[in-house]
């Protein structure tokens, strides 16, 4: 909603014109009149609002549900929170998915690889931890704002299309613009439009956005973009990371890269004029002081553009034996073919900080070091599947419990077969002491100086250590603070099925992408729904109409005519208007197979891969169990070594 600054004293309006003025000239002219409004929005001026009571204990309810029952999308539970009354909300919610899952789910299932972490693009402050923006509810002042915009924006769309989209996409105006930026493209107005004006590709822009501000930069020929308050903070906020924030991003390095290239080519003249040029021995070129890198050793002048170039070869190319360094962990010096020096790290890193791909160049130069040099190591690793991260996986040396500890450990804790032995060697303690002594003198001479047997307890009580510690493995990595399971490297998410059955992740996939391909919602009672038959006019339970197609509401008045109405022999699109379709299932099934073939690869490209030893003997062992997989004595042995180590 735009601010109407209204004068301090004196008469309101003095006329009809002075009445119209602020409606007609919009934020412009209701900028005019006053200094202390603010129509543009400032990302660090403006906070995002705070959340309303009921709105944040229905939010914390919805990321309590979310963690529970993580494979049903969060549509579900939206509906169900706000049919159930304000105490016990997650508890009744629950009780009902338990018991009738059927007739809330309905389908709605979420896909296998649809992490949270992957929404959270335009988060803002004001949302849990635990739950995505997009998944969350949402104000009435967020809702009411996101239509104005988009009544603005999409004037060639009805305002009950607009509210169908927005519908099934719970009011996110990141996830409605595109569908709504698709249906205006299949417009008769939009066509019309852009055959009259020739209209180009560039309407989907931030320039031709209704509340996206252009006003003259800091240079002559620059612009900069600034958003118009529409009344919410949130969604001034989205508005401003999804259009203006990459746009203004794009221009910073533009003229970041600019200024550098200006400040050089000064250097250059300036160093050419006192002849302070400096010849790089691999290319030959004359380059000033700020463009070289010199050897630690022999002290050998190399440019940066080499620099780059060898970098770039190293990382992409077949030169990564020759160019990396593991035992300094830099870049070599490439000028001979016998010099053992190093290119230091700070020149290196100051030669590939010119853009974004020189800085993305460096972290892969410095993490594929790591990586190596870890390897060569030979240190035992725990490493990430998500990402580069790693720590070393060390194993405790094996202490002795207390001997109460040990008791209880062997009566509450241990099977049936260690507990009966540990009762037969106490038995024999007290009558035959000497055999067993000898018995413990000859097992320590064997584990400390017969390696195999050393071996064998070394990795009876990696098993056992293994076994205590879980398979929860949290990544340090700040960028990537995902977890996930040590033994398929899959993210974990309660509960958790090691190795998944191919079939059904497959038939998961498919069924989330074709319930998404046709789900529709409505906008009054927000009740999803999906169209098995029929025509294309649905009418849901509280009364509203709608196409399916178009979404647009279908009224009463209008009725069957919303429609085409014209005789088609051959069947095919109507030739005579562009109206919808009454039994349009071509479109329906079209969207459905494209939906279905984009699950289809994207699971193929998931589960595609050779397996190698140890990952497949992780797999049998968690599809038939440890106690399957192991040896009858291994069993035994690590049962005694988790009744005595601590």
């Amino acid at each position: 909603m735009d601010y109407v600054p209204l004068p301090k004293t004196g008469r309101l309006w003095k006329g009809k014109v002075d009445f119209l003025r602020p409606f007609k000239g919009g934020p412009a002219a209701a900028g005019d009149s006053g200094d202390h409004v603010t129509p543009l929005y400032d990302p660090y001026l403006h906070r995002q609002q705070d959340e309303e009571p009921d709105l944040k204990n229905l939010n914390v309810a919805l990321a309590a549900l979310i963690d529970i029952f993580p494979d049903i999308e969060p549509e579900v539970f939206r509906e169900m929170l706000l049919s159930v009354s304000e105490e016990s909300r997650v508890e009744i919610v629950t009780e009902q998915l338990l018991k009738r899952d059927a007739k809330w789910i309905r389908g709605r299932y979420r896909a296998p690889d649809a992490t949270r972490q992957d929404k959270r693009a335009v988060a803002t402050p004001t949302t849990l931890p635990s739950l995505a923006v997009e998944e969350a509810f949402r104000s009435e002042s967020y809702k009411r704002a996101v239509k104005q915009v988009c009544y603005q924006e999409f004037r060639s769309l009805s305002h009950s299309s607009i509210k169908a989209v927005l519908a099934e996409h719970n009011h996110s105006y990141t996830l409605s613009r595109p569908v709504l930026l698709q249906l205006t493209t299949k417009s008769w107005r939009y066509t019309l439009s852009n055959l009259l004006t020739r209209r180009s590709t560039s309407w989907q822009q931030a320039s031709e956005h209704p509340y996206v501000v252009r006003h003259p930069g800091q240079s002559v020929d620059s612009q900069t973009s600034a958003v118009r308050r529409t009344g919410n903070a949130d969604l001034d906020h989205e508005i401003w990371m999804s259009l203006v924030q990459p746009e203004s991003h794009r221009q910073q390095q533009a003229q970041l890269e600019a200024d550098r290239s200006l400040a050089n080519q000064l250097a250059e003249s300036e160093a050419e004029e006192i002849g302070a040029l400096f010849d790089c021995e691999c290319c030959y070129s004359s380059v000033n002081f700020e463009q070289m890198a010199f050897c630690d050793i022999d002290l050998h002048q190399l440019c940066h553009d080499c620099v780059r170039r060898t970098i770039a070869e190293a990382l992409y190319g077949q030169g990564w034996a020759r160019a990396a360094d593991l035992h300094k962990s830099a870049l070599r010096c490439f000028a001979l073919e016998d010099c053992q020096g190093c290119i230091p790290r700070k020149s290196t890193r100051l030669a590939l900080s010119r853009n974004e791909d020189g800085k993305a160049a460096w972290e892969e130069f410095q993490a594929r070091l790591t990586n190596d040099a870890l390897i060569k190591s030979g240190i035992r690793l725990q490493r990430c599947p998500f990402c580069t991260y790693a720590e070393a996986d060390e194993i405790p040396a094996l202490n002795l419990r207390d001997w109460r500890d040990f008791w209880a450990q062997v009566a509450r804790n241990s099977a049936p077969m260690v507990q009966f032995t540990f009762v037969l060697l106490l038995v024999c303690m007290t009558l035959f002491t000497v055999p067993l002594l000898v018995l413990a003198m000859t097992t320590w001479v064997l584990v400390h100086f017969y390696p195999p047997a050393g071996a064998i307890l070394n990795e009876s009580w990696t098993r056992v250590y293994k076994q205590r510690q879980g398979s929860k493995f949290k990544c340090g990595n700040p960028h990537c603070l995902r977890t996930s399971c040590v033994h398929c490297n899959a993210l974990w998410r309660d509960p958790h099925t090691c190795f998944e059955s191919e079939k059904t992740s497959l038939r998961t996939a498919i069924e989330s992408s074709a319930t998404a391909a046709v789900k529709r919602t409505c906008p009054r009672c927000m009740l999803s729904f999906v169209k098995s038959s029929g025509c294309n006019k649905l009418v849901c339970n509280c009364g509203y109409t709608m196409c399916y197609i178009c979404r647009q509401e279908v009224t009463s008045r209008e009725g069957y005519a919303h429609f085409c109405q014209h005789f088609r022999p051959n069947g095919g699109r109507c030739s005579e208007c562009e109206r919808c379709d009454l039994y349009g299932d071509e479109d329906e099934e079209a969207a459905i197979r494209e939906a279905v073939g984009v699950a289809e690869r994207a699971w193929r490209d998931k589960e595609h891969g050779n397996v190698d030893a140890q990952a497949t003997e992780l797999m049998v062992e968690a599809l038939i169990g440890r106690s399957r997989y192991t040896k009858w004595w291994q069993q035994y042995l690590d049962g005694i070594v988790d009744a005595l180590a601590r």
